[in-house]
């Protein structure tokens, strides 16, 4: 199954079994040990939500300022299903309730500010205005959502196309402030998208031949067509737009098979230039910048094993890669990363399998914790 099959989280090696014992969140982030050799992504807090045998992830994060982040997900993907959401302060990760009534997994989110966070799921879309959830749009249930990008409070874009899988999607809709919006044409294909301002928008279509990469000018959407040598054989997967002059498209070469290498693209505001993995890879998943140019991209390794590593592509094109949770070469999952503003500290993800279910987890990068404002 072609990774963008997935819009949910259950990243490589959890999708098969993501189920877990009980946690508990944690608090803070452990202090930076002495270490020759560069420091390790580590889970800083572990949640499980229900019944021991219940399978608990997250799938998104965001991050909108040092001292405030969100991290989301759900349970029982597959089944009988909530949405879960942890908020960050500053001090310690602690759950935020949510609307009630709302079922299946939160599978993509975003932030304009510390006060306009959107969530969506399978036929909802979500809202924080600083003080509490809402929902801000509902659509007949089975129909997946599989984006959000957020503007500002009154420029909000939702997608939703049809995915491999031959679940029927929502197609894109965006909130003016005051009504919700059916977008048409190409828009209605759009399966991820980030945005830079309300005129600059960057986007990915995908389909059996690979998919496209659009553009949104604050008028229309169009097609890149000179990113198209740049992803040639490419099946896309995700888009992150960092500024204008910088954004970055990921996907698996060659376009038409389970395996092989991750692809990216990045768009320097004047030319594409494209960077290849040295290593196989199954499953990229969502990817964030350093902070200094470059980028980290959580991906499921080729081979038997299918284990999960972080890959760091630095400005100048050098391929690093750590991997997840030393010593536990499976069942393990990291599905997003958020740049911490401000530093070059991240935030991400994931699950964590254990010998009855799975936990939500999220993990740090690096071990000393993130500043504070």
């Amino acid at each position: 199954m072609k990774r963008a099959q997935r819009a949910a989280f259950i990243a490589g090696s959890l999708c098969a079994a993501m189920l877990v014992a009980t946690g508990l969140v944690t608090t803070g982030i452990p202090a930076q040990a002495a270490q020759a050799s560069p420091p390790d992504w580590q889970i800083v807090a572990t949640v499980h939500y229900g019944p021991g045998d219940n399978a608990s992830g997250y799938s998104a994060v965001v991050a909108p300022r040092r001292s405030d982040a969100w991290v989301f997900g759900g349970t029982n993907p597959g089944g009988a299903s909530s949405p879960t959401a942890e908020h960050w302060d500053g001090r310690r990760w602690q759950p935020s309730p949510l609307p009630p009534g709302l079922t299946d997994f939160i599978v993509a989110a975003d932030a304009s500010s510390a006060r306009n966070v959107w969530a969506v799921g399978d036929g909802y879309a979500l809202r924080w205005n600083g003080s509490r959830w809402s929902v801000a749009k509902t659509w007949p249930q089975a129909r997946q959502l599989t984006s959000v990008a957020a503007v500002n409070r009154n420029d909000v874009w939702v997608f939703g196309s049809a995915t491999f899988s031959g679940q029927a999607g929502l197609g894109t809709w965006h909130f003016n402030g005051r009504s919700w919006i059916r977008a048409r044409g190409l828009a209605n294909a759009i399966y991820r998208a980030s945005a830079v301002a309300r005129h600059d928008i960057w986007a990915i279509t995908i389909s059996p031949r690979g998919g496209s990469v659009a553009r949104y000018n604050g008028h229309a959407w169009a097609r890149v067509r000179s990113a198209a040598p740049a992803l040639a054989n490419t099946q896309l997967n995700d888009v992150l737009a960092v500024s204008r002059t910088s954004v970055w498209v990921s996907g698996i070469s060659p376009a038409d098979g389970t395996m092989g290498r991750l692809v990216l693209a990045h768009w320097d505001g004047s030319r594409w230039k494209r960077f290849v993995t040295p290593w196989g890879v199954r499953q990229p998943e969502r990817f964030a910048s350093d902070g200094a140019g470059g980028i980290w991209i959580p991906v499921v390794s080729e081979g038997g094993d299918a284990a999960t590593w972080i890959l760091h592509l630095t400005r100048a094109g050098a391929w690093a890669r750590t991997p997840i949770a030393a010593g536990q070469a499976t069942g393990v999952g990291v599905g997003d990363l958020a740049l911490i503003p401000g530093t070059r500290s991240l935030w991400g993800s994931g699950g964590l399998l254990t010998t009855t279910g799975g936990n939500a987890t999220i993990w740090a990068w690096p071990r000393a914790a993130p500043e504070q404002s």
